[in-house]
């Protein structure tokens, strides 16, 4: 009966995550510049989670979906890390359910996304919904970069912290974890060199289209990025999902 209970519990929290936000059309000036020859970027609508996807919503995805369960997932789609911080393949950390997931791959983030009718987000997709964030919760520069940088000083804490789950707006861009984007490979690169991976991030800094905290802050989490594998898993890394507009 406990066990029944449980679950019901977590079968509670993930129903009761709010719908997808619309994030308007606009232009937007990336920070950290793939092409030099772009220096702003036109975006259509789309509509994007409010927050990260939860561990009680993962846990309900693999249980829908036994290919994607720990002991069950081909080991071609992940590094050997996946979901190796729960107890068992049924069963989430204790008083996490309500904490982004973490621990899973991209391969696995995009399945858990095309599951529930949507996407990963692109790099530019989210980037932009970034700066909506921002502009919504009437962050400065300087805020902004704090908090980048507070998250970055102690990355596992602030990836332990719960999550809302009835969201109307934007929440948690910056202060819980880093998120797969669907061309996370494609960063820092100019043409068909890529320029992070081969060089140092001195070089790359000339991409960065100013100098200040904000620009600097956002090439942080471009640098960030960079370093994954498809099948990369870990422990301050999960995702949110994004839907083309109907």
């Amino acid at each position: 009966m406990t066990k029944w209970l449980s679950a019901m519990s977590l079968l509670v929290i993930a129903g009761a995550n709010a719908d997808p936000v619309i994030i308007p059309a606009g232009e937007y000036k990336p920070a950290v510049l793939l092409d030099e020859s772009v220096d702003s970027v036109v975006m259509p609508a789309f509509k994007l989670d409010p927050t990260p996807v939860i561990y009680a919503d993962y846990l309900v995805f693999t249980q829908a979906n036994k290919n994607w369960r720990r002991d069950n997932i081909a080991a071609v789609f992940h590094d050997g890390n996946y979901l190796s911080d729960w107890p068992s393949a049924d069963t989430i950390p204790a008083k996490r359910a309500d904490s982004a997931i973490t621990q899973v791959s991209w391969f696995a983030a995009r399945a858990y996304c095309s599951a529930q009718g949507g996407r990963l987000p692109t790099l530019d997709e989210w980037e932009y919904a970034s700066n909506y964030y921002l502009q919504q919760q009437g962050l400065s520069d300087k805020a902004y970069a704090q908090l980048l940088f507070g998250r970055h000083s102690n990355p596992t804490a602030y990836a332990k912290q719960s999550i809302g789950h009835d969201a109307e707006q934007l929440m948690h861009m910056h202060d819980r974890v880093n998120e797969w984007v669907e061309d996370f490979q494609l960063l820092l690169t100019n043409g068909d060199d890529t320029d992070l991976l081969a060089g140092s991030c001195g070089d790359s800094a000339r991409f960065l289209t100013d100098y200040g905290d904000a620009s600097y802050a956002t090439f942080f989490r471009y640098q960030t990025r960079s370093n994954y594998r498809a099948q990369s898993t870990t422990s301050t890394l999960g995702f949110r999902c994004a839907y083309d507009m109907e």
